[in-house]
């Protein structure tokens, strides 16, 4: 499938509410959460925006990613997995062809790196990861936990924190962390209308919570990956 963006973000995003909805339902929903952390560093208001422009672009390369990938409950083959895992370079060639900026492309590439250096594509490590990609990512995976699977009843907002302050300098970056332990729940709650849509976030085999969450880790990833 081939995707013309001549007309900026704006254009990705009706694309994906046409093609990938579930997809494009998640991005809002981390963009409204990013950009609530975001605030509480005091950043910029350009900062903020790009934090906010780059939740919106983040899962853009899904576009390009079989839906049958997307939607799979069960292990993913060594080529499915690739092909989910370039999403983070196909959508930073998408943003930067729609003219985003360099920090949303940052995000839009980045936001799967973890803080031990054990993520993708880059492998980058703690102060490497730019601090806006840090915020993203947090809230990608809180999303990500809190929302609805094939198979599962999403974590409460206390579970979703706690499994992600658990991997607090691995997976996260502690002060990050630290920001999203801060937030008061009625800050998490209510960025989309309940029941949330149905979203299959990377790699996720989900069959109960505590599978579906362990799956969740990008350094875990290999185990769903036959051969590897």
């Amino acid at each position: 499938m081939r995707i013309a963006v001549s007309e900026g973000s704006d254009q990705i995003l009706a694309t994906l509410d046409a093609q990938r909805p579930q997809v494009a339902a998640h991005s809002r929903r981390v963009a409204v959460l990013a950009v609530r952390l975001a605030t509480q560093y005091g950043l910029s208001a350009e900062s903020i925006e790009t934090v906010r422009l780059g939740s919106l672009l983040h899962d853009a390369g899904k576009l390009l990613v079989a839906p049958g990938i997307l939607e799979k409950c069960g292990e993913l083959s060594r080529e499915e997995w690739e092909e989910l895992a370039g999403h983070t370079e196909v959508g930073v060639e998408l943003a930067d062809r729609a003219g985003a900026s360099h920090g949303a492309c940052e995000i839009v590439l980045h936001h799967h790196e973890r803080y031990d250096g054990q993520g993708y594509p880059d492998r980058l490590l703690s102060s490497a990861i730019p601090w806006l990609v840090r915020i993203v990512t947090v809230m990608d995976a809180f999303d990500a936990l809190t929302s609805p699977i094939a198979h599962r009843e999403p974590l409460s907002i206390d579970a979703a924190r706690a499994f992600i302050a658990r991997r607090a300098g691995a997976q996260f970056c502690p002060s990050v962390v630290s920001g999203l332990l801060s937030l008061p729940a009625s800050m998490l709650d209510d960025c989309g209308a309940r029941p949330r849509p149905l979203y299959v976030p990377d790699g996720f085999a989900a069959c109960d919570v505590l599978t579906a969450t362990e799956a969740f880790l990008p350094g875990d990833l290999a185990r769903l990956i036959p051969g590897r």
